[in-house]
């Protein structure tokens, strides 16, 4: 027995845990060592409290953060190019403006497409809540009709008292 309680030869869950939430290995790899599928595994993290990780939560954080670092690298650069516009001042010539609108121009197409992108994410989230509150919805429903159900089963099954039979003065 190790001691934590377990075999010695089972499953390493601390560091299974730690894999899990840091997303080192995939949840497949994870699973086979513990000797379970992707889904009990899973399944076993919720119970245990595990963080819980998805691909499409993962993947709606690194698309925000890219998002995020091209509006910081975007507000960094115009912030050189104001610079160097103020610099220049009265002195600019024909080939440094042409420079600096051409940059300019790249600027604003880089930001059109971040903005894009931007909208395109927050779409999607929306759209994803949307079909949540859909399926709670749908459920909801289902549970009526089955306690509907239930309640008349219940009903039929349980007749009202009825009123006692007179005996027979034989008996």
């Amino acid at each position: 027995m190790s001691e934590g309680g377990q075999p010695a030869d089972g499953p390493d869950w601390v560091r299974l845990r730690h894999d899990y939430e840091a997303a080192i290995r995939p949840v497949t790899e994870i699973a086979g060592e513990a000797g379970t599928t992707a889904r009990n595994l899973a399944a076993h993290a919720a119970r245990n409290g595990w963080k819980l990780r998805t691909a499409r939560r993962a993947r709606t954080e690194a698309t925000r953060e890219t998002i995020r670092r091209l509006k910081s690298v975007l507000q960094q650069r115009l912030g050189e190019i104001e610079a160097q516009i103020a610099a220049l001042g009265e002195a600019a010539t024909a080939a440094s403006s042409e420079r600096d609108i051409r940059a300019m121009n790249t600027l604003v197409r880089t930001l059109e497409k971040v903005l894009e992108l931007e909208r395109k994410d927050r779409s999607h989230r929306a759209k994803r809540r949307k079909g949540y509150r859909r399926f709670d919805d749908a459920e909801r429903e289902a549970l009526a009709h089955k306690l509907d159900a239930l309640r008349k089963e219940y009903a039929g099954a349980v007749p009202a008292e009825a009123p006692e039979e007179p005996r027979d003065a034989r008996t």
